[in-house]
């Protein structure tokens, strides 16, 4: 008999005679027991699978256990031939987690001695390659092993696992998304394209395939090709229909989409989901995530100016400041740099703070590579003519561009333009008229003459404005006294200039006075014009000018005697 000690089986002996005495009666005699100590390795292997079915192309995972419930250990080797329709997976085989480079199953795995009350856990991949007829994979793994009797003797001996099966789908889509390029930038036209083939032994039919539209890409009606053939009408969101696919055969899908704007995740991004029916099963199969990159140059350009208000004949300075806060470097010009309505001072571009002799901003300002994360400044002069109208220019409005090109990490040259912000600079001044008359025409020595001037700011600025050369070559001012509007000046106030003060825009002042023809003039007419002088400020600029009115004429009579 054999004892039931898992730490020490032990095999009982006992014999018996049994024999008739001489009197006739039966007699039996046990002999002493021997008990023999059963020394040895008991093996066992558990198979298992991480699926129950697969299909053609999928990766399965098997696992052996081998454990040792014996009382001594063993040098054991696991040898599974796998089956037919898979292929092992190159340096899959784990043991207890630790990689076995080189190993193959087929060829044996090497336990090492598996220590009593002790297990090995094997893992290794296979991936199914071809469909059997059987649509079925089983097998089952045996483990060679040996070890050493207390007396010095090698026993060897073979286990084998428990049987493993797992069935296999006989109908297999594969698919494969792509795009025309990994990298793309804002306008350009990407293609996508799904390659559908069907790798089981049954035609699949009902085919349909939905690509969502990534963020900030734009579909482009009209396409799409299926299988070759147009389909103005289908689209990638709503589904695109493929005729039936024979087993074995491949067809392609494509699309175009417009990158619109840089997604939130500044890629394109989508999967396909393909639907399909085979002999009334209905399927599902998602494609791989295709990424597309989208490129921002990062190039900025801010211009400012410095002056926000100006008289026509003053100088404008425009500094442009390009700024590369991208990851590719560019090659820029600037562009549209001088505003209309003024004029461009030679040799007064800098870029960088140096000097660009013979640069014509109306060819373009070159700036040479920026590099990313690098700067270029660039400025110049600009006049606005003195002869400058206010009113049909009321401002000075500047927006320069700057082009430039750059190359995508696929290779492709791009060029792109980008517009500054907007600066104004307000064209303010007054404008300063002044007109004479004088009456009567005809006067005599001695006599009394009229002159009458009026003033005006027809301008958008108010300016300070004074008035001189009232009097003619020849006479006096009678009495002293000038009406200014309707306030009449006191005497002591004039002493050949007359303040008319500030002057709005759009106000007039007029000024009234008399004046007496010298008894002993001896020329024949009095003549001549009156000038207005004026100053203003603007933003701390002092500006000064002055006006001439339109000359006058009254003839002196001749006294007969």
């Amino acid at each position: 008999m054999i004892r039931d000690s898992r730490l020490q089986p032990v095999v009982s002996n006992q014999s018996m005679v049994l024999f008739s005495s001489a009197a006739g009666a039966d007699v039996i005699t046990y002999s002493n027991t021997v008990h023999t100590p059963v020394v040895g390795p008991v093996l066992t292997i558990l198979k298992s699978a991480d699926q129950t079915s697969v299909s053609l192309g999928e990766t399965l995972v098997y696992t052996l256990i081998a454990r040792n419930e014996g009382n001594a250990p063993a040098l054991a080797t696991l040898v599974d031939i796998l089956p037919s329709g898979v292929s092992f997976v190159a340096n899959s085989v784990l043991r207890d987690g630790v990689p076995l480079p080189g190993v193959s199953p087929s060829s044996g795995i090497p336990l090492g001695a598996i220590a009593p009350q002790g297990e090995i856990r094997i893992a290794f991949q296979v991936i199914v390659v071809s469909l059997p007829p059987s649509l079925e994979l089983g097998n089952r793994a045996r483990a060679v092993y040996s070890f050493t009797t207390s007396e010095g003797r090698r026993v060897e001996g073979e286990v084998y696992s428990n049987q493993v099966s797992v069935s296999l789908l006989a109908y297999k889509l594969s698919i494969l998304l792509a795009a025309s390029t990994p990298t793309t930038f804002v306008g350009d036209a990407v293609t996508f394209t799904l390659r559908l083939r069907n790798e089981g032994t049954r035609l699949m039919s009902g085919i349909l395939a939905t690509i969502p539209v990534p963020e900030g890409a734009a579909f482009l009606p009209a396409s799409v090709i299926s299988g070759g053939i147009y389909s103005p009408d289908a689209g990638p969101a709503k589904g695109i229909p493929l005729p039936p696919l024979a087993p074995g055969k491949a067809e392609d899908i494509s699309f175009q989409v417009r990158v619109v704007s840089v997604p939130s995740s500044s890629a394109l991004t989508t999967r396909a989901v393909v639907t399909y029916d085979t002999a009334g099963d209905a399927g599902e199969t998602k494609s791989n995530t295709v990424t597309v990159a989208v490129i921002q140059s990062g190039l900025s350009v801010s211009l400012k100016v410095d002056k926000y208000s100006a008289a026509p004949g003053d100088q404008l300075r425009y500094e442009f400041t390009i700024r590369n806060s991208g990851n590719l470097a560019v090659d820029a010009m600037v562009a549209d740099a001088i505003p209309t309505g003024t004029l461009f001072i030679w040799d007064s571009v800098r870029v960088d703070g140096i000097p660009q002799r013979g640069v014509r901003p109306g060819e373009g300002i070159p700036l040479g590579t920026i590099r990313a994360g690098s700067a270029a400044v660039v400025d110049f002069l600009v006049s606005i003519p003195a002869e400058a109208n206010i009113h049909h220019v009321p401002a000075i409005q500047n927006q320069g561009s700057v082009e430039y090109t750059f190359t995508l990490p696929d290779g492709r040259n791009v060029r792109e333009r980008v517009r500054s912000n907007t600066v104004v600079t307000l064209l303010v001044s007054p404008i300063i008229s002044i007109e004479m008359t004088g009456e009567p025409p005809l006067v005599e020595p001695g006599g009394i003459a009229e002159f009458n001037i009026t003033v005006m700011n027809s301008g958008n600025y108010p300016a300070e404005v004074s008035v001189i050369q009232i009097i003619p070559q020849g006479s006096t001012l009678e009495t002293g006294k000038v009406t200014v509007s309707v306030h009449t000046l006191p005497e002591s106030t004039y002493s050949g200039i007359i303040s008319l003060g500030v002057m709005q825009p759009g106000q007039t002042i007029q000024l009234s006075y008399l004046v007496r023809v010298h008894p002993g003039y001896m020329g024949n007419a009095l003549q001549g014009c009156s000038t207005a002088l004026y100053l203003y400020t603007i933003d701390g600029r002092r500006y000064s000018g002055e006006a001439r009115s339109n000359s006058y004429r009254l003839l002196i009579e001749e006294i007969s005697e």
